[in-house]
């Protein structure tokens, strides 16, 4: 009877722990996404006290983070800066960078790429026309530490590279004739004129093919490792496939001038 007694009270206090842990509201899973600000893909805006993340790739994945109940939190740091974090496991995603072997090696890509961007030049106001690739052969053209142009600059070897940190300082130096040109992504160049133009320059009539661009998750990222991450590439895909991404990109969308 005894026995009885005590079986009957563990198996109702097994009953209640169980009970108890199924109600517990579960626990977001928070995953760090290293980014730079380069409106309108990621536009930051620092106040005081906060500041606010907005823009194509960022609402991307907020949207996609809210389907599946992943918190965020956002590390601003330069471009060059989020490729080593996600190098080295310090940070989980990265928005909008373009797929290279060396980048494969240590991101993995999600397979719904974003919409592709055309890379505008832009010249100073007095300098010869740009209709080629082969019209920067011997020039200084100004490029965003980090990016990748090498398949583009194929035609021409004699292309002086010159690196910053950010398209902001890019536009300054050739409005000074630092630099003979600069690329740039083209709806990027419309926010930057807005921003803090206007500038003594030109838009060449060379346009480049854009690269896809991609969301990339760490390979060292526990969201990774743990297979958790499948889960968010699928419904990047259903997004990319219903239209969430092309609505997206219209709300930013303006021509380049």
């Amino acid at each position: 009877m005894v026995q009885r007694l005590v079986f009957a009270m563990m198996f109702c206090a097994f009953g209640l722990i169980s009970l108890l842990v199924a109600v517990q509201p579960s626990v977001a899973r928070t995953l760090i996404v290293a980014v730079n600000n380069a409106p309108p893909y990621r536009v930051i805006s620092v106040y005081t006290n906060s500041a606010s993340y907005s823009g194509i790739y960022i609402d991307v994945i907020r949207d996609a983070a809210k389907r599946i109940g992943l918190d965020l939190s956002f590390e601003v740091v330069p471009f060059k800066r989020a490729l080593y974090l996600l190098e080295r496991g310090e940070a989980d995603l990265m928005l909008g960078p373009n797929r290279t072997d060396e980048r494969q090696k240590y991101m993995y890509y999600f397979g719904a790429a974003l919409p592709d961007e055309p890379k505008a030049v832009y010249i100073n106001e007095i300098g010869a026309e740009i209709r080629d690739i082969k019209d920067l052969d011997e020039r200084s053209v100004g490029v965003l530490r980090g990016a990748n142009y090498n398949r583009q600059f194929d035609e021409a070897k004699g292309i002086r590279l010159v690196e910053a940190a950010d398209y902001s300082t890019l536009f300054r130096m050739l409005d000074m004739q630092h630099i003979n040109a600069l690329i740039v992504p083209e709806l990027q160049a419309v926010e930057q004129i807005k921003r803090e133009g206007p500038y003594h320059i030109r838009k060449a009539e060379l346009v480049l093919q854009g690269q896809p661009s991609f969301i990339a998750i760490s390979r060292r990222s526990d969201y990774f490792t743990d297979g958790s991450f499948t889960e968010l590439e699928r419904v990047l895909v259903e997004m990319r496939q219903d239209g969430t991404f092309g609505r997206i990109y219209s709300r930013y969308a303006t021509p380049a001038q």
